[in-house]
């Protein structure tokens, strides 16, 4: 009979109660759930995202290459893929005019046997070749380039 007094008179015992350590842990864990399931979405949305910017880069780093032989009437013009540091530059001779960085995570695969896509004084490039690369996903993209045109596609 003391027991129910003292507790109904308004004296607290001190701890927590199975019941509200139970509540507390479902709520930790429905939270961390949800937040796991958030990251896991936004990695892959930024990997997409950062394919898609790759994809239309190469082909302006293309196209600006061309143009850049064709306005300077430059000779001996020709996009590197460098596999080592992930990088593609273009060179005019001995000098480098302009380089682009593939995104952190991302790798360059082989675009030919020296890597190198020459381009003549009129912009053209002189090979056929498919520029292939890894995301972070390790998921393959290409892009197809034809013989002395201006049409790269990207395949899907």
């Amino acid at each position: 009979m003391m027991k129910i007094k003292t507790m109904i008179s308004g004296t607290k015992s001190r701890g927590f109660t199975l019941i509200e350590l139970l509540l507390t842990m479902s709520l930790f864990s429905v939270i961390f759930s949800f937040s796991l399931i958030t990251l896991g979405f936004y990695s892959k949305i930024t990997n997409e995202i950062d394919v898609d910017l790759t994809d239309n880069n190469i082909i302006n780093f293309i196209n600006k290459s061309k143009a850049y032989c064709r306005d300077n009437k430059k000779e001996g013009g020709y996009i590197y893929f460098d596999q080592d540091s992930e990088c593609i530059t273009f060179n005019v001779g001995l000098n480098e005019i302009f380089n682009m960085r593939l995104p952190e995570g991302f790798t360059l695969n082989g675009v030919r046997d020296d890597n190198r896509i020459k381009i003549d004084n009129r912009g053209i490039t002189q090979d056929a070749c498919s520029i292939k690369f890894k995301d972070r996903k390790e998921k393959i993209h290409c892009l197809t380039m034809c013989v002395g045109t201006a049409y790269v596609e990207i395949k899907y």
